[in-house]
């Protein structure tokens, strides 16, 4: 299977720009030539220019007002065998029912039924990823997820019934502003604001944990605040250095691709040092994933960040100890 195709070439496509302007208004050489040298190299324009012209290339046709054509080009480009190859791929991901429904994804199963996967889903074997993800295959979750998706994009509010820990329930109604998934944890979670009036009131809710999802009742127009600010309104920021050891760069980038950061590197060690601003709610879960990569991190501050590294650390040692004993 070949990875490249020639019709997604940018001579390919600085043809197709020209053809599809001649076919709404003849053009003259000049106008030829300067969407010809916006899409391919300068020195190539001259080349392709007079092929047209002399028809070698018999895309065009002379006119008394200059050049047009008589085709009439499909408004897409054809995939090629790789994208149809990796399509085939994606629809066998469990989690693209959530975004399609079932009429949707038999019509494109019907469409690339005969094309060979790419790469099929037990071609990976995650080992660092929770075996408890979120239920996927489920129809009440598909249709939580569904109006927590239809409530980010139009931007309405929706009335919840969520199960929390411990067994506590809370009913009320939130504004989704968005959606992340936690690749480590395989779930989905959503980012909501809640309260009365225009109080910011920022919470993370787990979907899998919400039993009931419906519009809400509610004529109310909200405007969400930054993402990244608090419930006081303000954000919070570590800094850590990162070692080359294991990969540890790219898996960072990963687990905190969400976050807004900063990273640079220091050439005298080496390293990098990233600054990543999270939301004040989100505090415990950066500091489950900065804990999760080891050696491989060192936090360097805000000193109330690194307290509670320590905090945790030695609570663990002391676990640690406690079963030894056992």
């Amino acid at each position: 299977m070949e990875l490249f195709s020639e019709i997604y070439s940018s001579y390919f496509r600085a043809l197709e720009n020209m053809l599809r302007l001649a076919e709404v208004s003849p053009m003259t050489a000049g106008e030829i030539q300067k969407v010809l040298s916006e899409g391919t190299f300068s020195e190539s324009a001259f080349h392709i220019l007079p092929k047209l012209q002399n028809r070698q290339w018999p895309l065009l046709k002379k006119t008394g007002d200059g050049y047009s054509t008589e085709y009439s080009l499909p408004e897409k480009n054809p995939l090629t065998s790789l994208q149809r190859a990796w399509l085939r791929s994606i629809l066998d991901d469990p989690r693209m029912s959530l975004f399609l429904d079932e009429e949707e994804l038999d019509g494109l199963l019907s469409v690339l039924g005969d094309v060979e996967p790419l790469f099929k889903q037990e071609d990976f074997y995650l080992y660092d990823s929770a075996s408890d993800g979120d239920g996927y295959g489920n129809k009440d979750y598909r249709d939580v997820f569904r109006a927590f998706l239809m409530a980010v994009r139009h931007k309405t509010a929706l009335s919840v019934s969520y199960e929390g820990g411990k067994g506590s329930r809370v009913n009320g109604v939130f504004w989704p502003h968005k959606l992340e998934y936690s690749k480590k944890d395989d779930k989905f979670r959503a980012h909501c604001f809640r309260g009365a009036g225009f109080k910011k009131a920022h919470c993370i809710l787990n979907l899998g944990r919400v039993t009931c999802a419906e519009e809400a009742d509610c004529s109310m127009e909200f405007q969400p605040p930054n993402a990244a600010e608090g419930s006081d309104g303000k954000s919070r920021e570590v800094v850590i250095e990162i070692t080359q050891e294991r990969n540890a760069l790219e898996r960072c980038m990963v687990h905190f691709a969400h976050f807004e950061k900063r990273t640079e590197c220091v050439e005298q060690t080496g390293r990098y040092i990233c600054t990543i601003r999270y939301n004040a709610m989100d505090e415990t879960e950066v500091v489950i994933r900065v804990l999760s990569f080891g050696p491989t991190i060192r936090v360097l501050g805000p000193d109330v960040f690194v307290e509670e590294i320590r905090n945790r650390v030695r609570m663990q040692a002391g676990l640690n100890e406690e079963t030894r004993k056992m």
